[in-house]
């Protein structure tokens, strides 16, 4: 009676870890507009490109890797000088061949709407940041 009662405990056990490993997995897994948010808070924190790379897709990070430094620091500068939207909603995640296409809204620098799409990618399994466009009309 008491080796069956070990049994049942280990078996309890067992399957207890089980589901707790799986929740701890659902919760680690990002949406793709988690990860843009996580994206542009470190965005706007970042005082060098640099800290961004591990946000971005392998080909932008590549192309930011064969700048000099100083003309990362330059493109970093222009960047962030010209990137002012605020209040930034996604409105939309469509699903594409290699991740998700976000369709955002946002308010810019002069306090008009902005509408926004952001290509974010998988790669090696994550979700990285490929191409970013913003614009206002009128």
């Amino acid at each position: 009676m008491t080796h069956a009662r070990g049994i049942l405990r280990l078996a309890c056990l067992t399957g207890a870890l089980a589901l707790a490993t799986t929740a701890a997995e659902a919760q680690g897994e990002q949406s793709a507009t988690q990860f843009y948010t996580a994206y542009r808070a470190a965005f706007a924190k970042a005082t060098k490109i640099d800290e961004l790379l591990p946000y971005m897709s392998k080909a932008r990070k590549a192309e930011i890797e064969k700048m000099p430094a100083g003309e990362r620091a330059k493109t970093f500068a222009f960047i962030k000088e010209l990137d002012t939207v605020t209040q930034i909603k996604v409105i939309k995640e469509a699903k594409t061949a290699n991740g998700v296409t976000l369709s955002t809204e946002g308010i810019d620098g002069d306090k008009k709407k902005s509408t926004g799409t952001i290509d974010v990618i998988r790669e090696d399994g994550a979700w990285k940041l490929g191409k970013e466009s913003w614009s206002t009309k009128g």
